[in-house]
């Protein structure tokens, strides 16, 4: 039986799979619309949890959990 969330996750063809393994999988997420200061960003902040994130952000009451 396949596992439910494998390496090919949504990856349904085969040319999926080879573009995302061959080319996207190592590359950086980038989130243009994520609301993190971009200085914590370059700066890799790690965060503790969700709500340390939204904490005092505008966006507090539009986020959905």
């Amino acid at each position: 039986m396949k596992t439910f969330m494998d390496d090919n996750f949504l990856l349904n063809t085969e040319c999926a799979q080879k573009l995302y393994h061959d080319f996207a999988e190592n590359m950086p997420i980038l989130d243009y619309h994520c609301h993190i200061n971009p200085q914590e960003i370059a700066e890799n902040r790690q965060f503790s949890n969700i709500t340390v994130v939204v904490k005092n952000r505008h966006i507090l009451g539009k986020i959905v959990i």
